[in-house]
């Protein structure tokens, strides 16, 4: 199969629309656009946030693995990207909370395991926090890829600069992205892997994009471990020209749909203007901080409530080189979770080393850095990020059946 035949396959050109909603006082329908790939007879689903430019395309050839482990990800274009219908900046986080219900009730979908790459966390964390009951009721399963901190956390000085831009400038960063897509790619005669080094050298006012988490120069082996039914049907990601092929064509994908979402999205991760809040109206939350001893109550209390003692399993791959969270930002984001009673805003960074949460009994919480990874290419199956998640994934499903 070539990477032409496997992105236009329908799996990831799905769409469904959200009805009007009168409670909300939205009137018209929103058009929703989606990936659903791996093992799509799999009760094992994953429901994947994706980073700042990490559409329903970019995490695609994960697809091999996934279907190797017998997983089932959905992957959801968030509003005004792709060909998900834009909203309001303040409106995102609540329309993507209302999203979620109504798609997995559309694709006949209980129970899910939820990860997220980068900038994801945010929908991620406001989608545990409000459904907490679409996780596993025995093995419920979260997993954070290379999680964004806030530079005030993190102290990455090329973000830091952000404070003093304006927001209507963030604003026009999709606007910037298409444009140096469009014309300065073309006019250099370059691969699509220009763009990644223009945007390498202006992520000093903005984060920088990952568009396609395969890594370019890669001399690791993508090979699958184990044998798949399916095995005939997988992409060769060893062969470097179906590499450079699959890259070249999900970028031209990419700005080919709306992009104007990822401008928004910017803002909201960068909390630009300071009055962005990255929670719903529903759950007051200001930081990951905030968040961790909020999720643990609520845990408790539910199990008190069930007479049970399920414990979550959160785990975190940090890559070894991240410019854009910084050796702060991951001690930081692993502190929060260590420390899950502590009072929010009091974390303090921790040890390096692979952490694990042995407090209490609602989460058990694990965190290791990827040898060799890099922030954007985080979950390219050459790392063995991907592969360990997905057969938890699996693992988290006990009743899992091949059907």
């Amino acid at each position: 199969m070539g990477a032409l035949e496997f992105l236009c396959d329908i799996r990831f050109h799905r769409s469904f629309v959200l009805p009007p909603n009168k409670e909300t006082g939205r009137s018209k329908p929103v058009r929703i656009s989606y990936a659903d790939y791996g093992d799509r007879h799999s009760d094992a689903v994953v429901l994947f946030c994706g980073a700042l430019m990490g559409t329903r395309f970019c995490y695609s050839p994960l697809d091999g693995l996934a279907r190797a482990y017998n997983v089932r990800i959905i992957h959801p274009d968030r509003p005004g990207i792709g060909g998900s219908d834009p909203v309001e900046l303040h409106e995102r986080i609540p329309l993507w909370l209302e999203m979620v219900p109504h798609l997995l009730n559309h694709l006949n979908i209980s129970r899910i395991a939820i990860a997220s790459h980068s900038g994801g966390v945010i929908y991620a964390l406001n989608t545990i926090l409000t459904y907490p009951n679409l996780l596993h009721p025995i093995s419920p399963y979260v997993a954070f890829f290379a999680p964004w901190v806030h530079h005030s956390h993190s102290g990455v000085r090329n973000l830091r600069a952000t404070e003093l831009l304006p927001a209507p400038l963030i604003g026009r960063f999709a606007s910037m992205v298409r444009f140096i897509n469009n014309n300065i790619t073309p006019l250099a005669g370059l691969s699509s892997g220009f763009m990644h080094g223009i945007m390498e050298s202006i992520h000093a006012s903005t984060p920088e994009p990952a568009p396609v988490p395969l890594t370019p120069a890669n001399t690791l082996s993508r090979t699958v471990s184990l044998t798949s039914r399916n095995s005939h049907q997988f992409l060769d990601l060893d062969d470097p020209n179906v590499v450079e092929e699959l890259r070249r064509l999900i970028t031209e994908y990419l700005f080919a749909e709306a992009i104007d979402g990822i401008s928004d999205d910017a803002k909201l991760f960068l909390k630009k203007p300071s009055s962005i809040e990255w929670c719903s109206p529903s759950m007051f939350w200001s930081d990951i901080d905030y968040v961790v001893p909020l999720l643990s109550k609520m845990i408790d209390e539910k199990n008190r409530e069930d007479g049970t003692a399920r414990s979550w399993t959160i785990n975190t791959f940090h890559a070894q080189t991240d410019n854009m969270v910084g050796e702060k930002g991951q001690q930081w984001f692993d502190e929060c979770w260590k420390n899950p009673t502590s009072t929010p805003g009091l974390a303090n960074p921790g040890s390096r080393n692979p952490t694990e949460e042995p407090r209490g009994s609602s989460f058990e919480y694990k965190s290791e850095v990827v040898y060799g990874s890099e922030h954007n290419y985080l979950m390219d199956p050459a790392y063995d990020a991907a592969e360990k998640w997905l057969w938890r994934v699996r693992d988290a499903f006990p009743t899992f059946e091949v059907r």
